[in-house]
């Protein structure tokens, strides 16, 4: 297999360069989750009622595609490190165990192209008509205006499948690429926070702050203007940095109706691997 090769300043990513998913192994697993999810089980309980299905889906998880990145030291990259190298099922990193990714084009008008995308058009535009609109957040007093509001919104949240009665959002002020989604009389409908880290992003925040109609639009219009942003900033794939298993069943359809694909994710950091280099003594000419 061709093996490319994109480097970046603080990161390095090698993946394949005519990767194709294997839809097979992604749609077992998103079955199986949806399973566990809905029998309101323990993990352990779910394996030990279910072991033929379990053993199944970590078949399916071996034939996911790979991707193999290096993060540097920054605070994008020591979030997305984190998120992909926590301990996730049976202990091993979470990346490893398959994550959703979102692979973003050059041109972020090639995102929205095709049959799949249709939902995510219609959404977006009716988003538009209803005045709703989004910018970059760049003012620490707006951002921590945003992220009261966030926290509120987690803790009065009407689903106790997203309610947290205390939510600890504070890591977001460490990074810098926050867009907010607003209606037409300026009241905030959703915020988005990526860590970035050279052609790496992470899903960390993006919520909705109320359940209106226009705030659940929001979510598709913000997508693309997601997308739009990073591939303006040459980040090439934005991945979630939470467990498909923790994720409700909407939530994860939502991602797929999107673009999100499950992948592998072997992450390091740079300064971790520098540090194991063998140190290069100077070469002595004898004369």
């Amino acid at each position: 297999m061709s093996i490319e090769t994109a480097t970046t300043t603080g990161t390095t990513t090698v993946r394949p360069k005519a990767e194709r998913a294997p839809r097979f192994s992604e749609q077992a697993l998103s079955d199986y989750y949806t399973a566990f999810l809905d029998s309101g089980l323990s993990s352990t309980a779910y394996l030990l009622r279910h072991p033929v299905a379990t053993a199944q889906s970590l078949l399916a998880i071996g034939r996911l595609p790979i991707r193999r990145a290096t993060f540097s030291d920054g605070a994008g990259g020591r979030s997305l490190h984190l998120a992909m190298s926590r301990p996730g099922p049976f202990g091993t990193p979470l990346g490893s165990t398959g994550v959703a990714l979102l692979d973003i084009p050059e041109d972020a008008e090639d995102y929205t192209l095709g049959a799949s995308k249709q939902t995510l058009r219609r959404k977006a535009r009716k988003a538009v008509k209803a005045g709703v609109t989004w910018r970059l957040v760049s003012g620490q007093a707006e951002r921590m205006e945003l992220l009261a509001l966030a926290n509120a919104a987690e803790q009065a949240h009407a689903d106790d499948q997203y309610r947290n009665e205390a939510p600890d959002n504070s890591d977001l002020l460490e990074h810098e690429l926050w867009l907010g989604a607003f209606a037409a009389d300026g009241t905030p409908l959703m915020l988005s926070v990526t860590p970035v880290d050279g052609e790496w992003g992470q899903l960390r925040y993006f919520r909705t702050l109320g359940a209106s109609q226009e705030a659940s639009d929001a979510r598709y219009l913000m997508t693309q203007a997601l997308v739009e942003t990073l591939a303006a900033r040459g980040v090439r794939q934005v991945v979630e940095g939470t467990h498909p298993a923790e994720l409700s069943n909407g939530l994860r359809h939502f991602q797929r109706m999107v673009g999100f694909r499950l992948v592998r994710v072997t992450a390091r950091l740079a300064a971790e691997i520098a540090a194991l280099a063998p140190a290069v003594k100077p070469l002595t000419v004898v004369r």
